[in-house]
């Protein structure tokens, strides 16, 4: 089995207690709270892992997550990527959330713009 560091995501030993790379104390992190290792795991290189610590912060209604989705939103040019936090922003549902889909309906063209505007839609027709 492979595993890797939770801060700097490079390759590590299991019986590492350090990480040799960014001298994270990793025993710290088996502790930590699985929103937090959610919100860890949006740093992740692999495209796959993140996007599923995307999909799973809007099913927990993650109010930690809004400030680094919205970050992550604005330094990805993944296209799917931003369909997936439009989506959890709208499953997180604060006022900060549901300003950035607002800016996403105002400022972009495409499919960005039609995936928040269906998420729009669909809030709307649930109250």
């Amino acid at each position: 089995m492979t595993f890797f560091c939770p801060v700097c995501w490079k390759e590590i030993r299991q019986v590492d207690k350090i990480c040799p790379y960014c001298n994270a104390h990793l025993p710290e992190y088996e502790n930590k709270h699985f929103e937090e290792k959610l919100l860890n795991a949006l740093r992740h290189p692999e495209r796959e892992t993140v996007q599923r610590a995307v999909y799973l912060l809007g099913k927990r209604k993650s109010a930690k997550a809004v400030k680094p989705l919205l970050d992550l939103f604005k330094q990805t040019n993944n296209t799917f990527l931003k369909i997936a936090i439009l989506n959890a922003l709208q499953e997180v549902d604060t006022p900060a959330a549901r300003e950035c889909i607002r800016r996403v309906i105002d400022s972009d063209t495409g499919l960005l713009r039609r995936m928040a505007m269906k998420i729009t839609n669909r809030v709307r027709h649930a109250e």
